[in-house]
């Protein structure tokens, strides 16, 4: 059993990805971490300069976002590298990932309204939240532990020597080495997915629910928007799902079925 949660892909029960990423879990029970040391902080401010320029990158992608919505699907040149965006696997499973750079993709998502400030992205979000929105990857958490508010700073966003540890054969069990490895997966996202609701119906018992939603593809290193596509996700049936799926709750199916819509359409407009 992975220590996160995987939305409907497995079965029995399954930790919160919150306690994986920020106080540790393994077979068998929690375990205490250690606190951030040294040489921890030290992996942080190696990276923090070249987070600060995803950062700023993507502060200034949000702003190129129009304020029109989209009338057609597009993509105005051709993208090398191809964006690759992987709807389960961005959110957390750290060990497959970095054993595989290029298992989990090269591209992260946020909405435009949280694009400037990362830190205010909801972490874990659900059907608690009075909005529509998706977890992030590898780049938000890193822009948030390398930010203000990680521990070079307020602290909020912690780092233990547990942070992106799962109790499974390939793990990296160096805790600073694990942290560098995270932090790559995070820079290996080169692009950006922004996504902007313009139709939620909350779930409820009578299944009315849709979510739809503008979405631009920034791409962070040459600081444009090419590509543009309009998403849509919704409550799966008794059959409505992928292969394995097990629904859970409306919200959750609402969550996968957007993304997995984002990865179907951005890969028939960026392959041949």
């Amino acid at each position: 059993m992975r220590c996160g949660k995987w939305k409907g892909a497995v079965l029995g029960t399954v930790a919160v990805l919150a306690a994986m990423l920020f106080t540790g879990c393994e077979a068998g029970g929690q375990t205490k971490p250690k606190p951030v040391d040294g040489s921890m902080k030290e992996v942080l401010k190696e990276y923090q300069p070249h987070f600060e320029q995803r950062r700023a990158a993507l502060t200034a992608a949000a702003a190129k976002v129009p304020e029109k919505g989209i009338g057609k699907a597009s993509c105005a040149r051709t993208l090398d590298p191809r964006p690759e965006f992987t709807w389960f696997d961005h959110t957390y499973r750290a060990l497959d990932s970095y054993n595989s750079p290029d298992k989990g993709g090269n591209v992260d998502i946020v909405a435009t309204t949280e694009a400037g400030v990362p830190e205010q992205t909801v972490d874990n979000p659900g059907s608690t939240l009075d909005r529509f929105a998706v977890p992030p990857g590898w780049l938000v958490r890193g822009l948030w532990i390398t930010g203000p508010q990680g521990p070079l700073g307020t602290n909020e966003f912690k780092v233990t020597s547990q942070y992106g540890y799962e109790p499974y054969l390939g793990v990296e069990k160096d805790p600073v080495q694990r942290l560098r490895k995270i932090l790559d997966l995070g820079l290996h996202k080169r692009y950006m997915l922004l996504y902007r609701v313009t139709t939620f119906t909350f779930p409820d018992a009578e299944g009315q629910d849709i979510v739809r939603a503008d979405v631009f593809l920034a791409d962070l290193e040459k600081g444009d928007l090419p590509c543009q596509l309009i998403a849509d996700g919704s409550r799966y049936g008794t059959s409505g799902g992928p292969v394995g799926w097990a629904s859970l709750t409306p919200y959750e199916d609402m969550q996968t079925s957007f993304q997995i819509d984002v990865s179907d359409k951005l890969r028939a407009m960026t392959r041949p």
